[in-house]
């Protein structure tokens, strides 16, 4: 039974990552047997080269993604199930998301999107499933590190696909709002380019863009408005750098 029981024990490492709980992250211990428990003991290590990637520790988080490596390649990987796929098929996303953000960084952004871009692809080829076989969308790192590098018009493209598969996600909303505000020249940290974008912008362009943020604010207003929403989301994925902090 444990092929098809050991990947469940994995979700809670993902939840952590998805709100960046970094520190408790670290202080989570690995099971005894690491073939027997492959999907934790793997998503352990992708979590904690995450975490040190996002907490400066560049080294510590190469280590910790060529251990992932050699473990998510295991014979057995490709016999755990999880719903329609198998973990190594899951394995697969992780491993350029996770290289793709320690790139990042390390300050080599084109290699970066270049790895994120892929696991975008390997995550879209997943067997269909309900919920989705990758717990984060992998979108929500690539368009929010595009936005903090000024790639503004690219990542307002990868958030508005990411909602076309995850209609009204918070993390998406938050993205392409930030966006759409930065189109509008709302942020005092404008480069130059964008400055000029606003200068061109036509006057019903502006409007359209001005409606369709009022519109996003309702629909993320009206999630914050749920009792179970108890977590402040400022940016579409913890990698990224809090607004007002860039």
């Amino acid at each position: 039974m444990a092929v098809y029981l050991e990947s469940y024990s994995a979700l809670d490492i993902h939840i952590l990552v998805r709100f960046g709980r970094w520190e408790e992250i670290l202080q989570l211990p690995f099971p005894q047997n690491h073939t027997l428990m492959l999907y934790r003991s793997s998503s352990l290590h992708y979590a904690r080269g995450l975490a040190f990637a996002n907490t400066g520790n560049v080294k510590a988080a190469i280590t910790e993604a060529n251990q992932f490596d050699e473990l998510r390649l295991h014979e057995s990987a490709e016999q755990h199930i999880l719903h329609n796929n198998n973990i190594a098929q899951l394995l697969a996303v992780d491993s350029p998301m996770l290289h793709g953000e320690i790139a990042y960084k390390n300050g080599k952004y084109d290699e970066s999107f270049a790895l994120l871009k892929q696991a975008v692809e390997l995550s879209d080829g997943l067997q269909y499933d309900e919920p989705w076989g990758k717990m984060q969308p992998v979108r929500h790192a690539l368009g929010g590190l595009l936005s903090e590098q000024g790639n503004h018009k690219e990542a307002e493209l990868v958030f508005r696909q990411d909602l076309k598969f995850h209609p009204r996600n918070p993390w998406a909303l938050v993205g392409l709002i930030e966006c759409l505000n930065n189109r509008l020249g709302a942020q005092s940290s404008c480069c130059k380019e964008k400055k000029d974008e606003t200068i061109n912008m036509s006057t019903k362009e502006r409007k359209d863009i001005e409606a369709e943020l009022k519109d996003l604010d309702i629909q993320l207003t009206e999630q914050r408005q749920s009792q179970w929403a108890d977590f402040n989301i400022v940016t579409s994925c913890a990698c990224c750098s809090p607004k007002g902090s860039r």
